[in-house]
Formats: C-alpha cells, structure tokens, sequence
C-alpha cells in the first residue's frame, strides 16, 4: 500500500474514535450561565401578561401575593437565589441572584439582581430591564 494512503487512513480512525468514543465537554461562559438563570423567569413575564390581559393593570407586590399564581421554578441548578414580582414597580419580575460552589463565576454575583420590566405598548406588553448584575454579564439590551 501507498504510505501516503495509510497515513490518511490511520488520521480518520483516530479522528473518528475521537468524535465517537470522547464525550464533548460544553464549557458554558459566565454570561451564558447569568442568562440559563434568567430563563427561569419566563413563567413569570407569562404570569404577569395573564394578569395583566385579565385584569387591565400591572400587579404589585402586595396583589400578587394575594392574587397571583404559585409558580414552581427548579432554581437548584442555576445561578437564580429567588424570583419575585411587583417589588421593582407594578409587574416587574426581579430574579434575584447568588454565587454557588458548583457553578464557578470569574466574577462574583451574590446580592445582585436584574429586573424585567412590563410596558403596555397598545395590545401587548414589551420588557425593559436593568440590574445590578455585573455589566458584562448582563444580556445586551440590559446594559444601557
């Protein structure tokens, strides 16, 4: 046989025993991880719409405590220490987060939050926010 031939052959063994006997490590980044944490949320903008299609207002702390759904959110594996409404303004959902031992941050995020903010834009609510969450790890339209 070629030489040639043999080394391309022995490069595609290698190269494929690699692809399919290696598992791939997915090493998330620190802003990735923030926005797996935020996702948490979606239940509650979702929450906050219904009411807010239902009842023609924004709710508050205080109503949403009495008039709002339990949402379960399994907040174990993420960065997300808890997730409330009405505290940051009428509808605003603030998630709330904290540093933990098995997910490692460059930056250290204990005691910060972002805050996603309902605006009635006619028949449809659009969502600002803000936060106190590091800049760079905060998603684009957060950082102004």
């Amino acid at each position: 046989m070629n030489k040639t031939l043999i080394i391309l052959v022995f490069a595609v063994i290698v190269l494929s025993w690699n692809f399919i006997f290696t598992k791939p490590k997915i090493e998330l980044t620190d802003p990735v991880r923030v926005l797996q944490g935020l996702s948490q949320s979606i239940k509650y903008k979702l929450a906050v719409k219904k009411y807010w299609k239902e009842n023609k207002s924004l709710p508050d702390a205080e109503t949403w405590k009495k008039q709002g759904p339990n949402i379960e959110v399994d907040i174990s594996k993420s960065l997300v220490k808890s997730i409330e409404v009405g505290v940051d303004g009428p509808g605003a959902v603030t998630v709330y987060f904290m540093n933990k031992e098995t997910i490692k941050l460059e930056k250290d995020i204990a005691g910060t939050k972002i805050v996603l903010i309902p605006e009635a834009k006619g028949e449809r609510l659009v969502w600002l926010c803000h936060g106190t969450m590091v800049k760079e790890y905060m998603p684009r339209k957060c950082q102004n």
